[in-house]
């Protein structure tokens, strides 16, 4: 982890915004592995307590042993393949095991994402293309990231620019219509939107909406507000 060298006045974020700098716990997971949701959890868990407290791949190692929970009957369960992919109550369990309140969602909406980012739930989605293929050859993926903010797109007469209040002021851009992510699967310094804050990644909602219904909608909500 490290700080955001950029100063806030040239650090442009989306308008609906987590109120919570998500991006200071960004953590990269690396050029070659499927520990995204480990990851993932990793920066929520540290945004949660406000400290470096989890590693990813501590993480990942600790859920891929298989685990003991008393809820709601007591059994055994398996959250992560090794050095594979991750089950989506892998990722709420585990949560729930480290004492941080968390809670798996199927079908979910836009508008729920939208009410995550104003009551600032810390949100993990999971998007993807289950049923890809080139030929006969299986190419199916599902990555797991962080939800940070949205952009609305702009009413038709608007452009892409926010009116200012002093004709002669210079407008400023509009950030980029879409949904905004702190992604483990970038280097937090990667190259993205001009002045978005170090860690935080966009993604066309058209997109977006294509491949987190490919995953059935899957959220997980972590924090103190779950339940609230």
């Amino acid at each position: 982890m490290s700080g955001d060298s950029r100063t806030d006045e040239h650090v442009q974020k989306p308008f609906y915004h987590s109120n919570t700098d998500l991006f200071v716990w960004h953590q990269f997971q690396g050029d070659s592995t499927n520990d995204c949701a480990a990851y993932s959890i990793a920066i929520v868990g540290n945004a949660v307590l406000n400290q470096l407290h989890f590693n990813g791949d501590t993480v990942a190692r600790e859920m891929e042993q298989v685990a003991w929970v008393k809820r709601p009957v007591p059994h055994l369960t398996l959250r992560k393949f090794r050095n594979w992919a991750t089950l989506p109550w892998g990722v709420s369990g585990y949560l729930q095991s480290q004492g941080i309140p968390a809670k798996l969602h199927w079908q979910g909406g836009l508008e729920d994402l939208l009410r995550n980012i104003r009551e600032d739930r810390f949100t993990i989605v999971i998007i993807g293309e289950p049923l890809l293929f080139d030929g006969l050859r299986y190419k199916g993926w599902a990555h797991a990231k962080v939800l940070y903010g949205c952009e609305a797109s702009p009413e038709p007469s608007a452009g892409d620019y926010e009116p200012a209040a002093d004709p002669e002021t210079p407008v400023a851009p509009r950030p980029k219509p879409g949904f905004y992510f702190v992604d483990p699967g970038f280097r937090k310094d990667a190259a993205g939107l001009p002045r978005l804050p170090q860690g935080v990644f966009w993604q066309d909602e058209t997109e977006f909406k294509r491949q987190w219904d490919g995953m059935l909608g899957v959220y997980i909500e972590a924090g103190p507000r779950v339940g609230v």
